[in-house]
């Protein structure tokens, strides 16, 4: 029940603390990370293929787009 999946977790005298930054959307793609490769020269398609390994972007004939 995380709000994201941009997390750290430590191990203390507690226990197991998890640390979250920002909030997810569900689909598993970090923003911040999407934000940080574009910044480092990546273009959307490869961005795409870090968070969804194995995809192939493409256009779908006759799908009308």
């Amino acid at each position: 029940n995380l709000p994201s999946t941009k997390f750290t977790c430590q191990l203390d005298a507690q226990g197991l603390n998890f640390s979250c930054n920002g909030y997810g959307h569900g689909v598993g793609m970090c923003q911040y990370g999407a934000q940080d490769l574009a910044k480092a020269g990546k273009n959307y398609r490869e961005i795409l293929k870090h968070y969804y390994r194995g995809v192939e972007i493409g256009i779908i004939e006759g799908a009308g787009f």
